[in-house]
């Protein structure tokens, strides 16, 4: 028997208004969460599944555009497409909706040939390392309204939650982060580890005031403190003796190549849902771990970039030194939930990866169609 080709291509737009409370960072509040599912089927009738990152209405015509050129081609066939891709449409760069698309497709592709094979993907990453992997709580986001008390919050429900580890969004001003690092340290404890993210929110100068007044409260990772092109500004922020972070804007393989062999930053989170899927994540990986860099892929999406992530994460080397740490948002989001039969969890901060074939979950299809916008979603087949 030869490999299964693809035989269809569908895909399902789906948006969720914040009608209750806009939630986000110090640059803006975000008034929606949206995802766009992908769905592979193979010439044997096997189906897989992947997310891409983006607004919607950007993504669904690129992902229109690609999907036609997938359809007959073996679903083994992944990097040599990617690398294609990115070659013809140059003109486009290595970024932006049409990377957020090929994210999506790449995902789907390996989930369906993994359950064609019987095997979970990181098997054909070659091998886990790890059964289960520590999660920190995505939390404390900045709000219109909520104040310091829905802040202190959603801290404290990440700690009665069991997590020893939580990410809290800073950069109003040097003296608001400060409060607000203040009171996550005094609610986390001094043994819990404390994350916080700017979310590119400042100036070099402002962001050197933030952290000289924050470092008191030993922050375990600096997120995004400037824009990823600002790389005087990073290097600049070498010398504080912090673990630098950021990335989850960047796509493929060539975005980060400079961060990571120049060492810009200590951890890089790539998002798999926008960086090219799990076939660049699995470059990116191997590039981190050739320069001894660590990595953490942002992961702010569905239940599929959950499953995607920690595949990824399931046979990440832990030769880097780098200890690994799986992003758990727990942020408004039915879609996180909702697009999978069995959910993924936690419990006391560790999540079990999962063992099934392919991405190791299963979608719920009927909460996917139901949910999925009307008139953007497309279908391609032989």
């Amino acid at each position: 028997m030869g490999t299964p080709a693809v035989a269809s291509v569908e895909t399902f737009p789906l948006e969720y208004q914040l009608t209750e409370q806009e939630y986000g960072c110090a640059k803006f509040l975000a008034s929606s969460r949206a995802s766009t599912l992908v769905k592979v089927t193979t010439t044997d009738g096997v189906a897989g599944w992947g997310e891409a990152f983006g607004p919607i209405r950007l993504v669904a015509p690129a992902l229109a555009a690609q999907a036609q050129s997938v359809i007959g081609q073996p679903v083994s066939v992944r990097e040599s497409r990617i690398l294609g891709h990115l070659s013809a449409s140059y003109h486009l760069t290595n970024g932006g909706a049409h990377v957020f698309a090929m994210s999506g497709i790449d995902t789907a592709l390996w989930d369906a040939f993994g359950r064609t094979l019987g095997v979970p993907i990181y098997e054909m990453m070659g091998g886990s390392v790890r059964e289960s992997i520590e999660a920190y709580a995505s939390t404390g986001y900045v709000t219109k309204t909520g104040g310091t008390a829905q802040f202190r919050r959603e801290l404290e429900s990440a700690v009665n939650d069991g997590f020893n580890a939580a990410k809290i969004r800073i950069g109003l001003s040097p003296q608001d982060d400060y409060d607000r690092v203040k009171v996550a340290r005094e609610i986390l404890g001094p043994d819990r580890k404390l994350m916080v993210d700017y979310n590119t929110s400042g100036t070099l100068a402002s962001i050197r005031r933030s952290l000289d007044l924050i470092s008191e409260f030993n922050p375990y990772w600096i997120e995004e403190p400037l824009p990823p092109e600002d790389v005087k500004g990073w290097e600049a922020l070498r010398s504080g003796g912090h673990n630098l972070t950021g990335g989850e804007s960047l796509c493929t393989r060539f975005a980060f190549k400079d961060l990571v062999v120049n060492k810009r930053m200590d951890i890089i989170q790539p998002d798999l849902a926008a960086c090219g899927g799990l076939t660049e994540g699995q470059a990116i990986l191997t590039m981190a771990n050739t320069w001894h860099v660590g990595i953490s892929p942002h992961c702010w999406g569905t239940g599929i970039l959950q499953a995607a992530t920690l595949q990824l994460l399931a046979a990440a080397s832990p030769a880097s030194g780098h200890h690994h740490i799986f992003e758990f948002d727990r942020g408004d989001n039915p879609q996180r939930e909702g697009v999978l039969a069995e959910p993924i969890r936690q419990l006391n901060g560790v999540v079990s990866i999962p063992t099934a074939p392919g991405l190791g979950v299963e979608v719920d299809e009927g909460w996917v169609s139901r949910n999925a916008v009307e008139g953007l979603g497309v279908k391609a087949s032989l």
